[in-house]
């Protein structure tokens, strides 16, 4: 073994055992959420797919850590665009583009979206309220070219440069504030889901597509493909691109869940 993969596997383990076993880093949230997913499961699958879980968290610290040293060049040797040809077909037609991701795969590696697409792409955030690791997170975030822009301005930057269409980046699967949600079924339990995205997208007509970024392999491999929601965003009736990106988001889920975010109080709000 090559003494560099060594001591990356080395500190892989190391994260592991600290996540999964010293701290029990929010394990209690992890399983209620994993047990209220799959309530078809028993205790020890449940188990089994926490601790893949936790396997793939540990990964993931590791490469958000690399992702601060890798050139462009190196990142796009690691994370692969599928069909990007979808966003330029709908740039050529002077169209806004709305990209819905959930905290699925590694979805900071949509930092390199710029580097693959020939127009501009912005990810629509909200600050932290660490102030440091804000910064961090800034910096990684828009090393390859990616705008960031709060979410208070995104509807009147788009306005302002509607004869520059872009593709704007939401993560779409957080906790909704209680004026801007909607209430649907989404792995065997009501859940209030985020409709920011959507009501932007029917308020300016942009197309609207689901991304995810999948392993492609058992090495650090990434892929990030595109799958059009609608097109015709305006006529949509009302949270139906929420409820596809949904149904997208939990298909993914159901195939390979360890790549979600189990941590996440994803429920925490879901009181009336």
């Amino acid at each position: 073994m090559h003494p560099g993969y060594f001591v990356l596997y080395l500190t892989y383990s190391m994260l592991y055992f600290l996540f999964h076993t010293i701290l029990r880093y929010r394990f209690a949230v992890v399983m209620q959420n994993l047990a209220r997913s799959f309530p078809e499961r028993s205790y020890e699958e449940i188990n089994h797919i926490a601790g893949r879980f936790y396997r793939y968290f540990s990964h993931m610290f590791l490469e958000w850590l690399e992702m601060v040293l890798l050139s462009e060049k190196q990142m796009k040797k690691r994370v692969q665009v599928n069909n990007a040809a979808l966003l330029e077909h709908y740039h050529a037609q002077q169209r806004n583009i709305i990209i819905m991701l959930g905290h699925y795969g590694n979805w900071e590696y949509a930092n390199i979206l710029p580097s693959y697409l020939s127009f501009d792409v912005h990810a629509v955030f909200k600050p932290l309220s660490n102030r440091l690791f804000d910064r961090i997170m800034r910096k990684l975030r828009s090393r390859f070219g990616l705008k960031l822009l709060s979410m208070d301005k995104v509807v009147r930057y788009m306005h302002a440069n509607r004869q520059r269409p872009g593709a704007y980046i939401f993560v779409s699967d957080q906790s909704p504030s209680q004026e801007n949600r909607f209430t649907m079924d989404f792995l065997h339990q009501p859940t209030n889901v985020i409709t920011g995205a959507e009501r932007i997208a029917k308020k300016l007509d942009a197309v609207v597509v689901y991304a995810v970024i999948n392993k492609r392999d058992a090495s650090s491999h990434w892929e990030i493909s595109f799958s059009l929601i609608t097109d015709q965003a305006a006529a949509t009736p009302e949270h139906a691109i929420t409820k596809t990106f949904s149904e997208f988001l939990e298909q993914d889920i159901r195939r390979s869940p360890e790549y979600w975010l189990w941590s996440h109080r994803r429920w925490k709000n879901n009181r009336s």
